[in-house]
């Protein structure tokens, strides 16, 4: 089979098409994963036994109490529960059978960060055996550099297993993703979410139920996923299983025998784990006589990935964008194991791949529904319910570091954003950092992992301005506008009022913390709402209003300091409340550099412009004529300091003899200065800007 990667170069040079793929779900809305990477690792040996890594763990409780319920753990991983990659291969086509919709589950992995997800993943793929031993490594389809360094899930991933069910003999299809854990990925969770019929809710029984974790099993919950409760870490001597099962039937009213327990790491509990999505998940819902459809919720530079809703779709087929009416041929279809395997059809229910020449792969957006040309002339479909746009919390510009390689940065954005569903953008320009974008993000996290993929992937080396929020402005005219940064905001006297966004804020924490974290929230003007106390006070959860400013500063720094990194937060929903707001003007001898300007509170206001002036006086080299830099609202001075100019010892040849002489050119060195600082400009250099721009972040 021609990989990928191939195809997509074959085909951008013999066509000059960009060749993409297609990932399909039928009918559940599943993820796909990106393209594997092929990997060149050392041998590892698949975990045949649990009972060695469970010999020299201290006994701890939960391990006693495993050992009790468990008789034996001898072979875990066995030949009729897993099947070899070679017998997949030869056996893909037994979904041709009329019952094959009844053997699909479609499930997901909600987890807090570094709870054991992707651990988890790569123990479902070595029990199943659908990876070659020769490949598997830790976080597999963690297929990203930055995921790998940081130990996070940036971009859902995905993959097709193959489980035998022991108490029927059947062997289903399992549809796994693996999702992201952090609140900036939020949207790459919902898109999983909406996909499947099921989730494994996945909890580090060493920290407990996490805020975000919580969020993320709400929404699955009101989409109508069943939901699995695992319990992680059990192999931790310090891992409390009683606490954390009592947390999850308090939150979430499970019963105590549906909350399972596992080792993602040491391999414990995965076929329990495989059996519980067998027997709770249901199967997707089939329409195979329907029209095809389906539902583009990811795209990458050469993939487009989307979700088959109705019907089937099969090689050579021809296919319609319906947002764009981009109209592109079925050049391959396969599924995913989750290496491509090639196939002749795709039908409801599965979740695959398919190639199609597109000419410009901007046309396939995010929520735009791909249907079959035939249909299109019968007029017998409708366009599917698209994706929520993404709506962006932080706002930040990013500028090239070199002026000239505006073009290179704006084409590494438009790639990007093909697999970035939640990045929007627009261009802008600065006096001093020159053109560029204002990006909006999902967090500061999405921010900066945004400014490396840039720089890794596109090799584009960027200058990023400090975060900053949508404010609400109104005029005295009585319009009314939204105003994100400094550059646009009215002069002074223009505005009537403006308002800042504030958000709800949960913060869950250790018991004995909480004295520290009020007080943390009371110092960023949070109003207290609510607070619930788990497990007899060691773990407490608190409500607050906070302006969103406060928290894309540094609140997570905060919090995970005064917490021992226990602490995690989550928020949702935007409301406006006023605030008397102000654009901090900066001069230099007495010309305005709006590149430098910031809106703040006005309260704030002589703090962040004596800011502006000290951090400024250091990077700004000097000149041979005094330099004035002056922070200012209005025409209304606020903070001041001048830079002394170089003075050149004019008399250092005289020596003794009549003093006029001495007089007379130190007279005429000031009269040049004078005269050079009337005509003379100040050029603030680059190094300058990002100077302020990292002590105002």
């Amino acid at each position: 089979m021609v990989g990928m990667r191939r195809l997509s170069y074959i085909g951008f040079v013999a066509c000059a098409f960009v060749v993409g793929s297609l990932w399909l779900v039928l009918p559940s809305e599943l993820i796909a994963t990106h393209p594997p990477i092929h990997r060149n690792i050392g041998q590892k040996a698949f975990i045949n036994t649990w009972a060695g890594g469970l010999s020299s763990l201290s006994p701890g409780p939960t391990l006693q109490r495993i050992r009790q319920h468990t008789p034996t753990l001898n072979g875990i991983i066995t030949d009729d529960a897993a099947q070899p990659l070679e017998e997949l291969q030869d056996n893909i086509e037994a979904s041709q059978n009329e019952d094959y919709g009844d053997l699909v589950r479609n499930f997901c992995i909600i987890a807090h960060v570094d709870h054991g997800k992707s651990t988890l993943a790569d123990r479902f793929l070595e029990f199943t055996k659908s990876v070659d031993p020769n490949d598997i490594q830790d976080q597999y389809l963690d297929n990203m550099e930055l995921e790998r360094e940081r130990g996070i899930t940036i971009k859902l991933q995905s993959a097709l297993i193959r489980y035998t069910y022991p108490k029927d003999g059947k062997t289903y299809r399992l549809n796994l993703i693996d999702t992201p854990g952090h609140i900036d990925f939020n949207h790459e969770a919902r898109r999983s979410i909406s996909a499947c019929e099921g989730a494994i809710l996945v909890v580090d029984g060493t920290k407990g139920i996490q805020a975000q974790t919580v969020t993320t099993a709400m929404i699955a919950i009101e989409k109508g996923l069943k939901l699995i409760p695992v319990v992680n870490k059990i192999d931790v001597e310090f891992c409390d299983y009683d606490a954390t099962a009592n947390d999850l039937m308090s939150l979430f009213d499970f019963k105590e025998d549906e909350i399972l327990m596992a080792s993602a790491k040491e391999g414990f509990g995965i076929t329990e784990i495989l059996d519980a999505v067998v027997e709770r998940v249901p199967p997707p819902q089939i329409k195979r006589n329907d029209p095809f459809r389906a539902l583009v919720f990811d795209s990458q530079y050469d993939p487009h990935r989307g979700v088959v809703v109705d019907g089937l779709i099969k090689k050579m087929d021809e296919v319609v964008f319906m947002g764009h009416e981009l109209e592109s041929k079925v050049t391959a279809v396969g599924v995913m194991t989750p290496e491509l395997v090639e196939r002749d059809e795709l039908r409801s229910g599965e979740v695959g791949w398919l190639c199609c020449n597109t000419k410009d792969p901007s046309k396939v957006a995010v929520g735009d529904t791909v249907v079959l040309k035939s249909a299109i002339k019968e007029g017998a479909v409708k366009p599917l319910v698209a994706f929520q746009p993404a709506k962006p919390s932080v706002f930040a510009g990013i500028y090239p570091c070199d002026g000239t390689d505006f073009l290179e940065l704006s084409d590494a954005l438009s790639k990007l954003k093909l697999n970035d569903h939640a990045l929007v953008y627009e261009p802008s320009e600065s006096s001093i950092a020159g053109h560029g974008f204002k990006c909006g993000f999902n967090g500061l996290l999405h921010l900066d992992v945004t400014v490396q993929r840039l720089q890794r992937e596109y090799s584009v080396g960027v200058v990023v301005t400090s975060p900053s929020v949508p404010y609400m402005c109104y005029l005295k005219n009585g319009k009314q506008i939204t105003v994100s940064d400094a550059a646009h905001w009215p002069e002074e006297g223009m505005v009537k009022s403006s308002e800042e966004p504030w958000t709800n804020v949960t913060v869950r924490i250790p018991g004995d913390c909480q004295r520290k974290v009020m007080s943390l929230l009371s110092r960023m003007r949070g109003e207290f709402k609510n607070k619930t106390e788990f497990t007899g006070g060691k773990s407490v959860v608190l409500e607050y209003m906070v302006p969103m400013i406060e928290i894309i500063s540094t609140f997570f720094d905060n919090l995970k300091s005064l917490t021992n990194g226990f602490g995690s937060f989550d928020y949702e929903g935007t409301e406006y409340r006023p605030i008397d707001l102000c654009k901090v003007r900066v001069l230099v001898n007495g010309e305005e550099a709006p590149g430098l300007a910031m809106i703040v509170a006005r309260d704030n206001a002589y703090k962040s412009g004596k800011l502006l002036v000290d951090t400024l006086r250091e990077v700004i080299p000097p000149k041979q004529f005094k330099i004035h830099i002056q922070a200012a609202i209005g025409k209304r001075v606020l903070a001041a300091i001048s830079i002394p100019a170089i003075r050149k010892n004019v008399i250092e040849r005289c020596s003794g003899g009549d003093p006029s002489r001495k007089k007379k050119l130190l007279d005429n060195q000031a009269k040049g200065k004078k005269y050079m600082a009337e005509v003379g400009n100040v050029s603030i250099p680059f190094d300058a800007y990002k100077a302020v721009l990292k002590a105002l972040r």
